[in-house]
């Protein structure tokens, strides 16, 4: 099978593309033109790396056109942590999204797989279902995200091509930019800096990355089509989340636990129903929390020790 993915540097994207070089896929890894590739740097001699400006219309249609892909999984929107929430950048990614799918299907791309989010639900629910829970989008981000899904589904429907559009919900693991829940805390205490946090009384739905990948091409893999949910189904909240990587750090002393206000506007709970994606797939996730974490601690030591 010939896959595009687009985004294949990325924190999802990568973990993505390592699944489907593991089981022999041909594999054209889009990445933004002069962005590092370490996190594909085990699997570089099996994949075709393309730097590309998806924004280049002409560019992309050559690529799409000399491919003519069986499968595209198209992960790449700007995601900068801290101001991508209601960046104008979104509206770029709309219309990047929008146009690479009118490429595809000229090409007859029989498959389009691509990204949303948890932030297009009414949070207010806590219990997010794929075919219940009424939609509210957060923000610009959430907006955007929304309203492409609902073009690319009218879209796709029209010309043929099967169409699945996967939120995600809270992610973590190796590779996560530093700045996130986890990696900030496991970066301080093992710095032995304080990690500052609030008392973390919301309950979320955190997932690995490396299920995360695995959940994306097992959709791919499938006939499933219209929005699923990709999260671990399983509340937990950000309380045990940081207490359990300072157990396993060893730096409890650094944790401070409230030395951040809780925003008194914040969902309490966000929670994805994922029986559509283990029905539909037969996916189910490798990692539980404690070996996620374990996993994640393990990568930001290496990254220490490998540190000049």
């Amino acid at each position: 099978m010939k896959v595009l993915v687009t985004g294949a540097s990325g924190f999802i994207g990568s973990q993505v593309t390592r699944r489907i070089v593991q089981e022999g896929h041909d594999v054209w890894a889009l990445t933004i033109p002069g962005e590092s590739t370490v996190r594909l740097k085990d699997i570089l001699d099996r994949v075709r790396v393309v730097p590309i400006d998806l924004r280049e219309s002409k560019r992309v249609r050559e690529m799409v056109d000399g491919v003519r892909p069986d499968c595209t999984i198209h992960l790449a929107w700007y995601a900068q942590p801290g101001k991508y929430w209601n960046a104008p950048e979104n509206l770029d990614c709309v219309s990047m999204t929008l146009s690479l799918a009118q490429m595809l299907a000229e090409a007859k791309c029989p498959r389009l797989v691509a990204a949303g989010s948890c932030a297009e639900y009414d949070w207010d629910y806590g219990f997010l279902s794929e075919d219940v829970t009424p939609l509210n989008p957060r923000g610009v981000y959430g907006t955007c995200k929304n309203a492409t899904r609902q073009m690319l589904h009218a879209f796709c429907k029209e010309a043929g091509m099967e169409f699945a559009w996967t939120r995600f919900f809270f992610l973590y693991g190796p590779g996560e930019p530093k700045n996130r829940l986890v990696s900030s805390v496991v970066t301080s205490l093992l710095s032995g800096q304080d990690a500052r946090c609030t008392e973390g009384r919301q309950i979320r739905d955190f997932l690995h990355v490396g299920d995360v990948g695995a959940a994306v091409w097992a959709v791919a893999k499938s006939s499933l089509s219209g929005p699923v949910n990709v999260g671990s189904g399983l509340p937990v909240s950000v309380r045990k989340i940081v207490e359990t990587i300072a157990r396993l750090v060893g730096g409890s002393g650094q944790l401070k636990l409230g030395a951040i206000q809780d925003n008194s506007e914040e969902t309490p709970v966000i929670l994805a129903d994922v029986r559509k994606l283990k029905r539909e797939t037969g996916w189910t996730p490798e990692f539980d929390l404690e070996n996620g974490l374990r996993d994640t601690i393990a990568y930001w030591r290496g990254i220490q020790t490998n540190s000049p």
